[in-house]
């Protein structure tokens, strides 16, 4: 609202009303807002001004009012209020923005409420209406037209009073009435409607004699001062009064307190943290209008909600209501809210149903406006079927239970959300071994386990639990196999049929989508990994991003999907067989081949885009895609990239899999070639063997020597960081091989470079120094600086070990330049690493502490763990003689790294902490023996 008449005349701003500065500006304001949206002429202004009696300067009286009207307008925010138009003067005003249009619109909704017999709710309206006044109106306001405009918003104002009353005597507040009442009639002796109304609320109070006395008073009034008899309704209502005609009681309501509950489940086990943010919900001081219990198929929405409401039943003294609205129920259509409003109306005693849904929920809200029922709407479908069924009043509690999460009643009505997850791993083991009451000790681990292939689904776990407690011959070790080797689903069928209860839950949920994302809820399937990412939904169904956004609402609303993290979706484990089984029964072969290559080329096309980002030594050539994604995604820089591959490190295998599994063998090798960036960098040896053995085997099916060789070199490389030497020995010289027959000469030199690599860290410099002489002089090889500079630290590291110092330093500086030239962070900090053990050796600590910690600067840029923790190792040896405390503060960073990463270096370091902590004679000597052992580590 931005003016107000219903009072002083006041300009409301952000800051609160204030008035037109000069009583003329306010008397045109008031006239201009009394006729909002019309043109009035100066004529006009004038008459109503000065009513005939304008003196010679009126006209332009009014256009200096008018100017300076605007001007306190603009003053307060408000421009182009007042327009010019031809003929005079425009108002231009919103509704809503004058508290008389207000107070005019809200009691127009009252009475219409009256009309319906919303009492209630015709009461508030009407009393927020009559609230609008603040006096007298245009009570600052002398010019000629303000006492007619006056009488007539007065006797507006006196006729809402009087509908006011008619709802509050509706509701039986005849005793709050009478004093108002009584003022009123005080003020308006003579006004029959208001009298009637007193003499009403007095009679119902058990004032007859006094009712009656208001009547005598009236007509000796109306005939002193009129010489008029009383109209027609004050005479039938004096005669009634008279008589005690039971019409005028108030209509006695009998309210049945209803107890609908189902019953409470048995043995409810857990959710102590959902029950306790259920009562705050609903119990708080200005509760919600509902609580919406929200969560998949199967995890237990309706028996939290029927458990809450049993314990709470004392708190709603007057009953408590209950309705399926089988939303999702197999066989029968969700009931409509008018059904719904029929069976409330009828349980608490109203016989007259309406046959309007409007009507019926107006009742409704009337009959529960002074009661304390708590009312619980099972397994609804929509936001549509709840409104209706809402109460006015804030004495009742709705408990909503939904697969879907109703977000309109979030946004437009303010109801709570309560998500609803599968139970922990200690709630559903606890809810297991309380059914399950033949279990020993010795089951404990079966239990954990069965929980888990259970998902921690409520449902699943109790049918679990009747299956077992049906066949007692059934263990818990062979049952939790079969859910683990069979399908699930059909293990967890307790009827023997084709669709089980969890099946069929699901079946609703999975029915109720729209097409798109029905299609793509069971393309998910083949998504390899526990979660997913928007843009492997958009691959899986072709399309851009913002394509696919609007089925993943869709499923993750129906809780078909969960958004675990931002922007990471997943599903547990018997929605995904669920999926499969769809997938199976309702994607054409052709479909499926389809969806799952382009999730293929969506996974190879951004993996070969991040490879320059991680390090630059990508194989060459592109990677030629038969389903390119419809949007690629491409990334700003290394942070970006690193980030989006440990998002979806647990897909790549499955990824690559999934390529050899659909005969894309050329593929399945390139793709986990090009993972070897991400893998060395982050140290993941298990996932990368694990798509070494598909991508070898891929290569090896369609006899590709490249890739052969590419798999053979990067198996050397695991088995080289993990220890397995002999095995690497051979990868190596396997690779050499199978590059020389393929005539490629830079992975000769790559796999000669890394055999010397290996010999080295064997003890065995001499035959390193031989492969690494092999490798450079390979020019494909040792002349490109992305190659070169691993090949020049390994001769670096030969020449350590052989203590030929200075040519050691010369190939590590050739090595840094290579690296700093081609923006081979790795490289720079294995260049940094050996640079740090020269100075080391020659004495120079304060070089090697700049070597060490430029060093930990990259690592840490780069993201690798093991790079890390040793730059810090060595970092520590170079402070040890100065500042032993620090130097065992960096030993314990890199300890902690290690340990995570697994690696044997960790129980070396481990020792050395011990050592250190005696009191040694030489420590510098100690120290670079203790450093010998790490390099053969790390």
């Amino acid at each position: 609202m931005l003016f107000g008449i219903l009072g002083p005349v006041e300009i409301i701003t952000d800051s609160g009303p204030v008035s037109a500065a000069q009583p003329r500006h306010r008397a045109f304001l008031a006239y201009l807002l009394l006729h909002a949206n019309r043109v009035v002429t100066p004529d006009q202004v004038i008459e109503a001004i000065w009513g005939g009696a304008e003196p010679a300067s009126a006209r332009t009286q009014v256009h200096v009012a008018i100017s300076g009207l605007r001007k306190a307008l603009r003053e307060r925010g408000l421009d182009d209020v007042i327009v010019t138009c031809p003929g005079g003067y425009r108002l231009e005003l919103a509704y809503g923005a004058l508290d008389a249009d207000v107070f005019a619109g809200r009691v127009k909704a009252g009475r219409r409420l009256l009309e319906r017999g919303a009492h209630e709710e015709a009461a508030r309206e009407l009393d927020a209406a009559a609230g609008l006044w603040r006096g007298q109106a245009l009570a600052d306001i002398t010019a000629a037209y303000a006492d007619a405009a006056r009488h007539r918003l007065h006797e507006q104002r006196l006729s809402a009073l009087e509908s006011l009353a008619d709802a509050r005597l509706a509701l039986g507040d005849h005793d709050a009435l009478i004093p108002k009442l009584s003022g009123l009639v005080e003020a308006h002796p003579l006004r029959e409607p208001m009298v009637c109304r007193l003499m009403l609320a007095q009679y119902r109070a058990g004032l007859r004699s006094q009712a009656l006395e208001t009547a005598r008073r009236m007509r000796g009034l109306l005939a002193e001062e009129e010489g008029l008899d009383p109209g027609e309704a004050f005479v039938r209502l004096e005669q009634a009064i008279l008589t005690a005609d039971q019409s005028l009681s108030l209509a006695p309501t009998t309210w049945v307190r209803p107890a609908q509950l189902p019953y409470d489940v048995h043995r409810f086990t857990g959710r102590a943290r959902e029950l306790e943010t259920l009562t705050a919900m609903a119990c708080a001081a200005d509760p919600p209008p509902a609580v919406l219990v929200v969560g998949t198929a199967g995890v237990g929405k309706s028996a939290l909600a029927v458990h809450w409401a049993h314990g709470h039943r004392d708190r709603f003294p007057d009953g408590q209501l209950y309705v399926n609205l089988r939303g999702f129920d197999p066989g029968r259509d969700p009931l409509e809210p008018l059904e719904v409003l029929h069976r409330f109306l009828r349980s608490v005693g109203v016989d007259a149903v309406p046959d309007e849904v409007d009507e019926a929920a107006a009742l409704l809200r009337s009959r529960l406006s002074r009661q304390r029922v708590l009312i619980l709407l099972d397994n609804a479908r929509d936001a549509e079927q709840i409104r209706p069924l809402l109460p006015g009043s804030a004495s009742c509690v709705v408990l909503v239970t939904s697969r879907n999460q109703l977000r309109g009643l979030i946004a437009n009505e303010g109801a709570r959300l309560l998500r609803l997850d599968p139970l922990t791993a200690i709630e559903a083991d606890e809810l297991l071994r309380g059914a399950i009451t033949s279990s020993t000790a010795d089951d404990e681990q079966a239990i954990r386990e069965l929980a888990r292939r259970c998902a921690y689904l409520p449902l699943a776990l109790r049918l679990a639990a009747a299956q077992l407690i049906c066949r007692p011959h059934l263990t818990i070790v062979e049952y939790t196999r079969r859910l683990a080797t069979d399908d699930a689903l059909e293990v967890l069928d307790i009827q023997g049929g084709l669709k089980g209860p969890v099946d069929s839950a699901f079946e609703l949920s999975y029915r109720a989508l729209g097409d798109v994302a029905r299609r793509l809820f069971r393309l998910l399937s083949l998504a390899p990994g526990q979660d997913f990412a928007p843009e492997a939904a958009a691959a899986l169904l072709g399309v851009t991003l913002a394509g696919a956004r609007r089925p993943l609402e869709e499923l993750s609303t129906a809780h078909m999907i969960d958004e675990h993290r931002a922007g990471r979706y997943t599903m547990h484990d018997l929605l995904r067989s669920y999926a499969i089984r769809m997938l199976a029964s309702d994607e054409p072969d052709e479909g499926r081949a389809e969806a799952a290559l382009r999730l293929v080329d969506f996974y190879a096309d951004a993996v070969f885009a991040a490879y320059p980002l991680l390090q630059p030594r990508r194989p060459p050539g592109e990677r030629q895609l038969t389903h390119p994604p419809v949007e690629r995604l491409r990334f700003a820089d290394r942070a970006e990239a690193l980030a989006w591959h440990d998002a979806e490190r647990e897909s790549f295998v499955g990824v690559v899999e999934l390529a050899a599994r659909h005969g894309r063998h050329h593929r399945a090798w390139r793709l986990t070639s090009d993972l070897l960036a991400y893998f060395i960098i982050r140290r993941r040896w298990r996932e990368w063997s694990a798509a070494l053995r598909i991508g070898h085997a891929s290569a090896t099916r369609c006899g590709d020597l490249e890739g052969m060789t590419y798999m053979s070199n990067s198996s050397g490389i695991v088995c080289k960081q993990t220890g397995r030497y002999a095995e690497a020995v051979e990868h190596y010289r396997r690779a050499i091989d199978l590059a020389t027959a393929a005539g490629s000469d830079r992975m000769v030199g790559s796999a000669h470079a890394n055999l010397g690599g290996l010999y080295i860290t064997q003890g065995r410099p001499e035959e390193g120094m031989r492969h690494l002489r092999i490798a450079l002089a390979v020019p494909e090889y040792g002349q490109v600086p992305q190659y070169a500079a691993a090949g020049h630290v390994n001769l670096g590291c030969a020449l350590i070990e052989m203590g030929s110092l200075p040519e050691a330093d010369e190939a590590l500086r050739r090595a840094l330049g290579y690296a700093i030239a081609c923006d081979d962070v790795q490289q720079i900090c294995f260049s940094l690493h050996n640079l740090t053990e020269i100075a080391l050796r020659r004495g120079d600590r304060e070089a090697a502490r700049r070597h060490a910690e430029t060093q930990l600067t990259h690592a840490e840029e780069l993201g690798d763990p093991l790079r890390t923790a040793a730059a810090l190792d060595l970092l520590a040896s170079t402070v040890l003689l100065e500042d032993l405390p620090a130097a065992r503060a960096h030993w314990r960073a890199a300890l902690a790294i290690y340990r995570d990463l697994g690696h044997r270096q960790s129980a070396v370091l481990s020792e050395w902490l011990a050592t250190i902590d005696e009191d040694l004679d030489d420590l510098a000597g100690a120290n670079e023996e203790y450093r010998r052992r790490c390099r053969r580590l790390v």
